[in-house]
Order: C-alpha cells, then sequence, then structure tokens
C-alpha cells in the first residue's frame, strides 16, 4: 500500500465536501489516533459519540480501500480486544503526519 497517497486520498475526502460532523473535528480525530497508535474506544469517544468514530473512520476507509469495510491484512487500522482497541497501521500514521506536516499545520491533536 502506498501510504503517502493514502492518506493524501483521506485528508481530502474528509474536506471534499459538507458532511454531518465538521472536516476540523473529524481531522482532529485522526490526528489523534495517528499520534498515539494504539487507542481504546474510550479514548476515542473522547472525541465524540461512538457514531461519530464510526462515521470518520468510515470514510478514511472509503478513501483508502475504497467502499466496503477494512480489509484484515493491509487495512489502514485494525481494532483488537473484541473491538475495544484501535490500532492505526504505523505507515499510515506516519504518512497522516507526513502530510499533515507539508500542509502547514503543527497542531497534531
Amino acid at each position: 500500500m502506498e501510504w503517502t497517497a493514502a492518506a493524501h486520498r483521506a485528508r481530502h475526502h474528509l474536506g471534499a465536501r459538507k458532511r454531518t460532523f465538521s472536516e476540523a473535528q473529524s481531522l482532529e480525530l485522526i490526528n489523534f489516533f495517528a499520534e498515539h497508535g494504539t487507542v481504546t474506544s474510550a479514548q476515542m469517544q473522547q472525541h465524540g459519540s461512538a457514531d461519530f468514530v464510526g462515521t470518520i473512520l468510515g470514510h478514511v476507509t472509503t478513501a483508502v480501500h475504497g467502499g466496503g469495510s477494512v480489509p484484515k491484512a493491509g487495512g489502514w487500522y485494525r481494532k483488537e480486544a473484541a473491538g475495544s482497541v484501535y490500532v492505526i497501521d504505523p505507515g499510515f500514521a506516519e504518512a497522516w503526519k507526513a502530510g499533515w506536516v507539508a500542509a502547514g499545520s503543527s497542531s497534531m491533536a
């Protein structure tokens, strides 16, 4: 997987059109996830409801992998511990953070 291109598509997809959740709130969640690497459901929900988290992860999944669910092998993230822990792929996380810096933002939530 070419993670740099995938991260770029994801950032563009989150801001491409008006969505139920704001672009800023969406980016904040993915920034947090990329910065920490492994987070619990409760930590993700500090950024918004379970519906919010699922929606944003779904938007990124669509941008990275196309329609459907995250592939079990090679997905940009995976769930562990019966779905209560999220683990981001290190390659995607690094590409996301590098793209964020390249876009001129020094704010990684």
